[in-house]
């Protein structure tokens, strides 16, 4: 019974860890891609001028 509690821990500790480098990920991501436009469109330069 031992054993079979250790490798659900593992399992757990495993999860928590995936979990917490997905946000912090997500975090990053977010930050950096905050400020910069998707996509430069052309055909508005094009209608201004």
């Amino acid at each position: 019974m031992t054993d079979l509690n250790l490798v659900l821990v593992l399992l757990g500790l495993l999860a928590t860890v995936i979990i917490g480098v997905i946000q912090v990920t997500w975090m990053i991501a977010r930050d950096v891609f905050r400020d910069k436009p998707s996509t430069k469109h052309n055909s508005d330069d094009r209608q201004r001028k």
